[in-house]
């Protein structure tokens, strides 16, 4: 599993409400491991692809751009992280 960033400039309350408005047009099961961070700036996606051509793939595709815009999200800058060694889940 490979995961990369998706970094949102802007006001992080209406960029979190596009994300949740693009989270929501996802098919059920569609995300394995992702994460948003509201910052002093913006909001992080940290996401996770099945591999790194997959995350190569989405994260410059047509399809992904057009979901953006649709939600009106701005472009993100994008960095490629590594991947997924390990991860664990606790429930509070």
């Amino acid at each position: 599993m490979f995961m990369g960033v998706y970094h949102f400039d802007g006001d992080p309350a209406q960029l979190l409400e596009g994300h949740q408005r693009m989270v929501g047009l996802l098919p059920p099961g569609a995300l394995k491991i992702h994460v948003c961070l509201s910052t002093e700036g913006g909001i992080s996606v940290y996401d996770t692809c099945p591999d790194r051509a997959t995350f190569d793939r989405f994260s410059s595709g047509h399809s992904f751009a057009e979901l953006v815009a649709e939600v009106g999200l701005p472009v993100p800058r994008i960095e490629a992280l590594g991947e997924v060694e390990s991860y664990e889940i606790h429930p509070e």
